[in-house]
């Protein structure tokens, strides 16, 4: 009787996360001599609920030192274009021909289907 109900819960709990599991989307983009690499996904988890993971790393390809990198990510509803989250993320001083990464997690909702946006701040 126990493992029918524990099995009831967990095929439950795998149909109302399955709306917000996506594969691996890879970005890169830049601005100037800084490149940012990102990937993200689409997750579920008892405790955050929907959300996507992101991480990343920012290149510096020039021949100076680049102070206070920020860049800001933008969880955008794919079909309503409206930010549902959004996170800066402080990088700091980024050398020449220095990588850094980085990671964050932007909330979503299960029931939509989002777009990860990056800015250069």
């Amino acid at each position: 009787m126990g493992t029918g109900i524990l099995l009831l819960l967990f095929v439950a709990a795998f149909a109302l996360g399955a709306g917000c599991l996506s594969d691996t989307i890879a970005k890169d983009t830049s601005a100037g001599e800084l490149h940012t690499h990102y990937e993200y996904a689409d997750s579920w988890s008892p405790g955050f609920g929907c959300y996507s993971h992101l991480d990343g790393y920012v290149y510096n390809a020039g021949n100076t030192t680049i102070p206070g990198v920020q860049l800001n990510f933008n969880l955008v509803n794919s079909k309503t274009n409206a930010i549902r989250d959004s996170r800066l993320v402080f990088i700091g001083p980024v050398a020449p021909g220095e990588t850094r990464s980085y990671e964050t997690i932007l909330d979503g909702e299960c029931t939509q289907d989002y777009r990860v946006e990056p800015a250069f701040l």
